[in-house]
């Protein structure tokens, strides 16, 4: 596993996870989709979603850096998605979360090719 490896997949599932997180929210929902509010049963699986996309960011930040660096620098990572979904929120909503989606999905993608198998 490589630092770009650990970095660009804990980056890009950390910023899916804040994403998701936002969607759960009236708000940022109406910035992003059509619909003004999301239902009580979309707001639990995008939490639900959201929590898994950040937990994975962990499991990816402890294999690569062990347990004491590897959690501080996940919630490195998760200030720096918080920070980066707000803004992408704020000036380009719907460009900006069609990127962290796909970013999130090829991440996804790559820790089912490389990411179990270390």
């Amino acid at each position: 596993m490589t630092l770009l490896e650990i970095v660009a997949c804990a980056l890009a599932l950390s910023l899916a996870g804040m994403l998701l997180l936002s969607q759960a929210m009236d708000r940022h929902c109406s910035q992003v989709l059509e619909r003004a509010e999301p239902g009580l049963a979309l707001r639990v699986v995008l939490r639900l979603l959201g929590t898994a996309l950040m937990v994975l960011a962990l499991w990816w930040c402890l294999q690569g850096w062990g347990p004491s660096v590897g959690s501080v620098a996940w919630l490195g990572w998760m200030s720096a998605a918080a920070l980066g979904v707000a803004w992408l929120l704020a000036y380009a909503p719907r460009g900006g979360a069609l990127l962290v989606t796909l970013a999130g999905l090829a991440a996804l993608v790559w820790t089912g090719i490389r990411g179990f198998v270390v």
